[in-house]
């Protein structure tokens, strides 16, 4: 009895800590991956309506919520651009989809960066709702049947090798899952 009282409150919070790892390192899927991508149309920060009905069923989509004020965003930014040049020519389309800032600022944030990808413009974070953005960057790849394959939220180490993978999988027939 004097060892539970001397080191129980320690054995809990180990107890808690260990289930947190265990529950972190097995995350439940994003609810949105199966799915059917919503549809929107939304305009680059010049103007251009671009709607993603037109890209369901010939290609296969990536979309990356961000935001300039975002760091993770910022650092994952440059490799998506990577990853579209990487596709470019093929069944393939990039875009990234700023959550709520000005046009003008998106696209002096794109510059400034250096940044190819074609950006959208999620005025009123609706269409961000629509795909379940909880947390910023997510990135969102969808097959050319229209369902939502994977859904990476966060950059992790193997970012750009992971997209890649994820797109190839895709165009090659092979499903992606996570």
């Amino acid at each position: 009895m004097k060892l539970i009282k001397e080191y129980g409150t320690t054995v809990a919070i180990v107890m808690v800590g260990l289930l947190a790892i265990i529950w972190m390192l097995n995350p439940q899927p994003h609810p949105m991956i199966g799915a059917e991508a919503p549809t929107f149309a939304l305009n680059t920060p010049g103007g251009e309506t671009i709607d993603l009905a037109q890209h369901l069923g010939k290609d296969v989509i990536l979309l990356d919520f961000w935001a300039s004020w975002c760091p993770p965003c910022r650092k994952g930014l440059p490799v998506v651009d990577t990853v579209a040049k990487h596709f470019a020519g093929e069944s393939v389309v990039v875009y990234g989809v700023n959550v709520m800032e000005r046009p003008e600022l998106v696209s002096s944030f794109s510059t400034s960066q250096k940044l190819d990808l074609t950006m959208l413009v999620d005025a009123t974070g609706a269409v961000s709702d629509d795909y379940g953005v909880t947390g910023i960057p997510q990135t969102v790849i969808i097959g050319k049947d229209g369902t939502i394959h994977t859904i990476h939220v966060g950059i992790g180490m193997n970012f750009e090798a992971e997209l890649k993978a994820d797109i190839q999988g895709l165009l090659d027939g092979v499903i992606a899952a996570n």
